[in-house]
């Protein structure tokens, strides 16, 4: 017996679609991003074991039929290979049942990438939630931000996670607004929630008088924007506020930074002014060994725990004169050796007849 005619009377596909699609999304799983975004920054981002969809897709031209509005409901693009990317989603016309995105920044010596790709990627698709990975200055740029690098050799920061999300709203491309003129991915939709993933700073503490180096950080830059607007210097950005007034979820991943720019920080998130969550993770995630691995040199390894402790009671103080805020979650927990010092440091700086607290690092304010 053939294959084809083997396929023809499998059972499977003696299905009605209505089963098969039951079946299908079955199989469908999370964007593996979403689960990675608060993990060290890597290319490793958008990596899923679960190959399940693609294995039936490949069993028959109906089934791949089927299947491909899940199967390309979470893409990713290199931007080097964007021209190829944009042919196939519109020859295919999956464009419409996209939902994520995660963009690589990636730039190549012989081959720059345009920090204004979203005006012509976001003018053929409309992702609930864009991600992007890229070094700082590149993420700096699509955002519109410059990045203050000079101390970037202390750092050694390689990649860095952007996360924007809207409310979900699918658009026909021919309903997509013109974005020519826009000067940034923020301001390209009315996003509700971002994540930004600032990476370790980790290995500054090996130079002396490391809390005096500047992280390259958009987040840095927008604190710094808000300084000078509160003191009414010049090259503030007003359209940026107006950007940050728009989001009511915000998170924020880093490791071991310094107290005095987790301030920086802070001060933009106290633009964010309808922020309704706020989440902060300060301290590698479980199973992130790094700082066994920077154990070797002059750091003193209890200075990043210190600039820790002293950043959260900074956090503290930021969740208490928020009054949008409803709900504030330390994500540091998990480490044991920090867990008391945590919650007594938070537990001294929250209004404890405003907020009560889970016992699980999630204050909710009554």
């Amino acid at each position: 017996m053939s294959c084809e005619t083997h396929r023809a009377t499998s059972p499977l596909e003696l299905l009605p679609n209505e089963l098969l699609d039951q079946i299908i999304s079955y199989l469908s799983t999370d964007a593996p991003s979403l689960g990675n975004l608060h993990h060290a920054p890597s290319l490793e981002l958008t990596h899923s074991p679960t190959k399940d969809l693609k294995h039936l897709a490949s069993c028959s031209s109906r089934l791949l039929k089927l299947v491909q509005p899940l199967l390309f409901s979470h893409v990713y693009l290199d931007l080097h290979e964007e021209a190829e990317f944009h042919a196939f989603i519109t020859k295919s016309g999956l464009g419409r049942h996209i939902t994520s995105l995660v963009v690589l920044g990636e730039d190549k010596p012989d081959c720059p990438n345009d920090p204004f790709w979203w005006r012509r990627v976001l003018q053929y698709i409309d992702p609930d939630e864009v991600v992007v990975i890229a070094p700082p200055p590149f993420l700096g740029s699509t955002m519109g931000t410059p990045i203050m690098n000079a101390h970037s050799w202390a750092f050694e920061i390689e990649l860095q996670i952007l996360a924007l999300k809207q409310e979900s709203k699918r658009m026909v491309s021919s309903q997509l607004p013109g974005l020519e003129a826009c000067p940034s991915l923020l301001a390209s939709r009315e996003w509700k929630s971002m994540s930004f993933n600032e990476s370790s700073s980790l290995k500054s503490y090996h130079h002396y008088e490391y809390f005096l180096s500047t992280v390259p950080s958009i987040l840095g830059e927008w604190g710094a924007n808000s300084l000078r607007v509160a003191r009414h210097l010049p090259q503030y950005r007003a359209d940026l506020l107006d950007l940050l007034h728009g989001l009511t979820h915000f998170s924020y991943t880093a490791v071991f930074p310094f107290f005095n720019h987790s301030q920086l920080v802070l001060d933009a998130v106290t633009e964010m002014h309808n922020l309704q969550r706020l989440d902060v993770r300060l301290a590698p995630c479980p199973g992130n060994h790094v700082t066994e691995a920077e154990q070797r040199g002059p750091m003193d390894l209890s200075d990043p725990w210190m600039e820790l402790s002293t950043s959260y009671s900074l956090v503290g103080f930021t969740v208490n004169k928020m009054e949008n805020l409803k709900e504030f979650r330390c994500n540091d927990l998990h480490v044991e050796g920090m867990r008391d010092e945590l919650l007594a440091t938070l537990g001294d700086v929250i209004d404890g007849e405003a907020w009560k607290h889970n016992g699980n690092g999630i204050w909710r304010r009554l």
